[in-house]
């Protein structure tokens, strides 16, 4: 059952034809209960508005259908232009009715709701007694004192709202829709007697409403989920003219610098004095004048309304009936949640706590996830009336069974299996266990995992007796082959820590890594040897020295090392350009391959390494085969090759795949059939197409198909999920939960853990955790930092990676906490647009970048293949997203290719993706009309541009939504006609635009002054 607070609840004007909206149109609802009598009911209606009419037929509807029933009324009354107003009588039980009424006047002429229902009370009265009333609306509305200086009052309102966040991230447990269908919902809740009188006595001493401490309640916690520090609120302000219209305010809530809640009160307060000291320019306007270009689904200044109950509700008895009046401001039907105060009180108690209700948005929240707000804003308000000078972010808003939850059930894995070996041993067990099985395979090559281990023992003893000694660095500079996992494992069992040095590199490159190592010894052939610019103190050439290794001993040397020493050295850039060298212990290998269920260990595997040496993904590959027992096939070349891939896998019956996302598309795209015999395949490095992965669940149902997620330092997974096909009722496919033995933390800018469904930064520790950064203690120690939810001494490494808990305990990734995607105010997911791309069916292959050829100029592209070879047309493209996607996430051009570059680790080559050209057609059309001729030149003037053509694209030539806005204004004042931004999208040249112009709107009205009620 709908709660009592929103028996109206759902008057808000959805989905309107395309074009103006009626800015002055008022519904009213009045909520009766008693025996109507329903013929004086419909004179009073015309007594009230005249010219209005009762509808005939009473709507009998239940009280769950009832505010979309209201709000269907509402709709069809505004499309249908009824100008004297529109009224109309639901039924809810014999008892119950609900009286719509929707005018065309403005919300002024009506005056406060007590008075319209003391005239309805009066009129009803009269006319069931068989009188004539004598009051009649609207009435004559005082004339106001005066103009208002529109400059100043605009003036503030331009400093206030300045830099205002266009797009907070409010935590939602849906993306926005590009086309809302506006279904809400409602949840009551409330704040007790105790925590009430807190609050007021709170209140009384700072002499301030109770409702601004609400606001300001809200607004720490707010920022504590995510939205950040300037957090920006609407509320109807105080002040009431004359006539007794209320304006809807735009407060913004200063959080930063984490100022303590009886700070924060305070700020809030001075932006409250400030608004309402402005309040005399009426939203529309301020909507009009200062409202940034942005999406017509969400509102242009707030996504969090706060309404005080008794401003917007009224009740009177009168005749036998007890009726309740109800109107909203019909602009915020964009809104995403608006939350109701309603004070209680009793003459023996004054504070009887606060009711809350909570209007929310069902398209993009779960209502757990309202639940769960509800319960953080009490949570926090009672902490800060408790302690007015903690600060805000000390402020709880978890309950200890959700720190637990996050702690220990969703943040944590216990492992099932001790990480405490060396990674040679592991093998060695599997030697000792399976001699005579494969271990390797390379070309027309076999190895036994006897031979594998007598060929790394005796060069394990050839590198000690030339000096090697425990914890040495040593460079392996082979090409792939048996020779290069023979060296890898004679390190290991040497002592020594391996890093990989891949052929493919420049040879400057191999210097810099081997001086950034202080590696002192490296093992390679004669050929790369002879590259080398500088020798270190032992080089070991496999070929030439091939004799002098198979004269050492065949037995084993003892462990060397133990499992906390360094097995490798794996690099990754650094921000400067330098790179850095993450030194990984054995145990953190061990860990992550031991004991998991993230693929299937088992000898009966097959698995291929074709991961670039380099690459983390190489311990996963080749391990994984070695650490079980199994086949590991070694794909010939430096570089992953799809065509190789695919032969390999039919010729040799390869079971376990891993590679990237970008890999794996095209895989799935050019190669299908090589699916059918794989078992399992590991996937990860970038975000995943839920495009391709959901093909690959739907006709490869018997693959176990895995989504792996890890920085370097946490050792080639952290977290795994199994994709299934429920992840494609989503917009990207989750990263998962932690494998055993390994802990995750997502912490908000004070380190505090982040509740569920809130945007933080991630922090990992446990099993997987690197040492740290190889001869650079400053940087590790900036990033990996004491962990304060473990035992004394546990790091913890931050990642900068922005995710987010689901409610289910899946994490899902969302981008860089040091690089997010913004473009002009709008955080931008490419992957959500590649999504919507890859369901166009003439298309095979997609990315979505974001450019900056221009700077500052930040711009999505698209590039694009087309299935049939025969290039992809841009315009075709665009209005096929633009039917899918929010406007701001259409891209400005689409760039057809022939192939999608790929670098040598099978990833998106973006720095090999063409510029898009901006120029317009060689040979276009001329304008055939003088309104073409004018909108060729406001498409060049608004893009800077010498000449445009008839038929050339606006945002092929290099337009975004910002210009979308000076386009139309343009339009406005050259040709007199209006253009939606839809228009735009829809129809982006000249000659399809032209049709789109419709006559302009008359100008809105002059800013008078408003006689306040209060102040």
């Amino acid at each position: 059952m709908t709660s009592p607070a929103f028996d109206q609840a759902r008057l808000w004007l959805h989905d309107l034809p395309e074009g103006p909206r009626p800015q002055g149109t008022v519904p009213l609802s009045i909520r009766v209960r008693g025996p109507l009598d329903v013929d004086a009911l419909r004179h009073v209606v015309t007594d009230l508005v005249p010219g209005a009419r009762l509808a005939p037929v009473v709507s009998h509807c239940s009280e769950e259908d009832l505010d979309d029933a209201l709000a269907a009324a509402v709709r069809d009354a505004v499309r249908e232009g009824e100008t004297a107003g529109h009224a109309q009588l639901f039924s809810v039980g014999a008892m119950d009715h609900a009286v719509l009424l929707v005018t065309q006047r403005s919300a002024g002429e009506f005056g406060p709701l007590g008075r319209v229902l003391g005239d309805l009370a009066a009129a009803y009265t009269a006319r069931s007694q068989g009188g004539t009333p004598d009051v009649r609306l609207p009435r004559e509305v005082p004339a106001p004192d005066g103009p208002v200086e529109l400059s100043r009052q605009l003036a503030h309102w331009r400093r206030a709202l300045a830099g205002l966040p266009e797009d907070p991230a409010l935590p939602t447990d849906r993306p926005r829709p590009a086309a809302p269908a506006f279904r809400t919902a409602v949840h009551a809740a409330r704040i007790g007697a105790g925590p009430h009188e807190r609050l007021a006595a709170f209140a009384r001493e700072h002499q301030v409403p109770v409702f601004l401490v609400l606001q300001a309640a809200m607004a720490g916690v707010l920022s504590r989920l995510g939205v950040g520090t300037d957090v920006p609120l609407g509320t109807p302000a105080s002040g009431e003219d004359g006539a007794g219209a209320v304006n809807t305010l735009v407060l913004r809530a200063d959080v930063s610098g984490d100022p303590s809640f009886r700070e924060l009160v305070a700020r809030v307060h001075k932006a409250a004095l400030e608004a309402e000291a402005h309040q005399d320019v009426p939203f529309a306007r301020l909507v009009e004048e200062l409202a940034p270009p942005g999406l017509p689904s969400r509102h242009p200044f707030f996504q969090v309304l706060l309404v005080p109950g008794e401003r917007i509700t009224a009740s009177v008895e009168f005749a036998g009936l007890v009726a309740e009046a109800r109107v909203l401001d019909p602009n915020l039907d964009a809104v995403d949640l608006v939350v109701e105060f309603s004070e209680a009180h009793r003459p023996d108690r004054p504070a009887s706590g606060v009711d809350v209700a909570v209007r929310y948005s069902r398209e993009l929240f779960d209502r757990s996830s309202i639940v769960a707000l509800t319960h953080r804003l009490v949570r926090f308000l009672e902490a800060a009336l408790a302690d007015a000078e903690r600060p805000v972010s000390r402020l709880e808003v978890l309950s200890d069974p959700e720190r637990r939850t996050l702690l220990d059930d969703w943040g944590a894995s216990p492992a099932r299996l001790p990480a405490d070996f060396l990674v040679h041993e592991l093998f060695e067990r599997r030697a000792a266990e399976r001699p005579d099985a494969d271990a390797l395979l390379f070309e027309r090559q076999r190895m036994s995992y006897r031979e594998l281990d007598v060929r790394a023992d005796r060069l394990a003893h050839h590198l000690v007796a030339a000096g090697l000694r425990r914890g040495d660095v040593v460079g392996v500079y082979l090409e792939r082959g048996l020779e290069l996992v023979v060296a890898v494992l004679a390190v290991l069992k040497a002592g020594g820590t391996y890093t990989m040095l891949d052929p493919d590199l420049p040879v400057a490159r191999v210097e810099a890594l081997l001086s950034a190592a202080s590696a002192r010894a490296v093992v390679t052939g004669s050929e790369l040897a002879g590259q080398l610019p500088v020798h270190p103190d032992l080089l070991v050439r496999v070929d030439t020295d091939a004799e002098a290794i198979a004269g050492q001993p065949a037995r084993r040397l003892g462990h060397r090392t133990g499992p906390q020493d360094a097995a490798c050295v794996m690099f990754t850039s650094g921000s400067t350009g330098a790179p850095k060298g993450v030194v990984t212990p054995h145990r953190a290998i061990v860990g992550t391959m031991l004991g998991q269920d993230f693929a299937a260990m088992e000898p009966s595997e097959v698995w291929l390494q074709c991961s670039p040496v380099s690459w983390d993904a190489f311990a996963l590959e080749l391990f994984g085969a070695l650490f079980s027992g199994a086949l590991c096939v070694l794909q010939p070349g430096r570089r992953p090759e799809p065509a190789v891939i695919a032969s390999l896998v039919r010729e040799h019956g390869i079971t376990t795949l891993h590679v990237s996302a970008s890999l794996l598309n095209f895989l799935l795209d050019e190669h299908p059939a090589i699916f059918t015999g794989l078992r399992q395949v590991m996937t990860g490095g970038e975000a995943a197409s839920v495009h391709h992965v959901m093909r690959l669940v739907r006709e490869f149902p018997h693959i176990r198909l895995v989504n792996g997620y890890s920085p370097v330092e946490s050792t080639i997974f952290t977290l795994a999920h199994r994709i299934t096909a429920g992840d494609g009722a989503r917009s990207s496919i989750p990263v998962g939960r932690p494998l055993q033995g390994k802990r995750l933390y997502v912490l908000d800018a004070g380190l505090a853990l982040a509740a569920p469904g809130t945007v933080g930064e991630l922090y990992m520790s446990g099993v997987g955790l690197a040492h740290g950064y190889l001869g650079r203690p400053d940087l590790t120690a900036e990033r990996f930092v004491a962990c304060p939810f473990g035992p004394p001494g546990e790091r913890m490494y931050r990642t900068g990676d922005l995710v987010r808990w689901r409610a289910d305990g899946v994490m899902e990734y969302l981008g860089r906490a040091d690089d997010q995607v913004k473009i002009r105010g709008f955080r931008v997911e490419p992957g959500e647009v590649q999504s919507a791309l890859a369901d166009h069916p003439a298309l095979v292959r997609t990315a979505v970048v974001v450019r900056e050829d221009v700077p500052g100029d930040k711009r999505l592209v698209a590039y694009v293949v087309a299935r049939d070879g025969s290039g992809a047309d841009p315009v075709a493209v665009r209005a096929f997203l633009a039917e899918r996607l929010p406007h701001h996430l259409v891209p400005s051009a689409v760039v057809p290719v022939d192939a999608l570059p790929i670098t040598a680790t099978g990833k998106l080559d973006r720095r090999a993706l063409p510029v898009p050209a901006l120029a317009p057609r060689e040979g276009g059309r001329e304008p055939r009309s003088e309104q073409e001729a004018v909108l060729c030149d406001l498409f060049a003037e608004v893009l800077g541009i010498d000449r445009v053509g008839i038929d050339d694209g606006f945002f092929e030539m290099g337009g975004h939504s910002l210009h979308v806005t000076k386009l139309i204004n343009r339009v406005r004042s050259a040709l007199g006609a209006e253009l939606s931004i839809k228009a735009v999208f829809e129809a982006p040249t000249v000659a399809a635009l032209v049709g789109r112009l419709a006559p302009a709107r008359a100008a809105g009205p002059a800013l008078t002054a408003r006689r306040k009620g209060g102040s």
